[in-house]
């Protein structure tokens, strides 16, 4: 893989493995517990609309994957276990991988036509990916937090 990309792809799993370990140890109450109900997201919804993201983002506009994401379906997502979630990232994340390892400069420098974000290049779909799976890190650790100061059943 290109070191760049390397880099890239390091900053992107990296962020989904801190989503994804502020979920662990919960049951369905703290999975889909929301701080502010119908106002913020539960961690089961973080973790679904970051692989929702990620798949669109990589898989489908820089890969030839086809885009299925349906977006409405990943705010209102529940569930009931944190090895349900750590599995799918550990499903999801060799995908990525191998998708960004195949990746020439000539297909970073490619414009291509995101479903949400329109026209980019492809580093710029990766820098938009990076960002938006690490804001919700803040989201996922915050939550967390408020969680566990809660007193949640874990």
């Amino acid at each position: 893989m290109n070191p760049d990309v390397q880099t890239y792809f390091d900053q992107i799993a990296g962020a989904v493995d801190r989503i994804v370990a502020a979920s662990q140890g919960l049951d369905a109450n703290g999975l889909n517990w929301r701080p502010i109900p119908e106002e913020t997201n539960s961690l089961w919804i973080l973790n679904t609309h970051i692989r929702g993201n990620l798949r669109q983002g990589i898989l489908s506009t820089l890969g030839d994957a086809p885009d299925n994401r349906d977006r409405d379906a990943e705010f209102v997502a529940t569930g009931d276990s944190d090895e349900e979630l750590q599995h799918e990232w550990d499903q999801l994340k060799p995908e990525i991988y191998a998708v960004l390892s195949a990746l020439t400069i000539e297909d970073l420098e490619n414009d291509y036509v995101h479903p949400r974000r329109g026209p980019m290049n492809g580093w710029a779909v990766l820098l938009n990916t990076a960002t938006h799976a690490n804001e919700h890190v803040g989201h996922a650790e915050l939550t967390r937090q408020l969680i566990d100061k809660a007193g949640i059943e874990a």
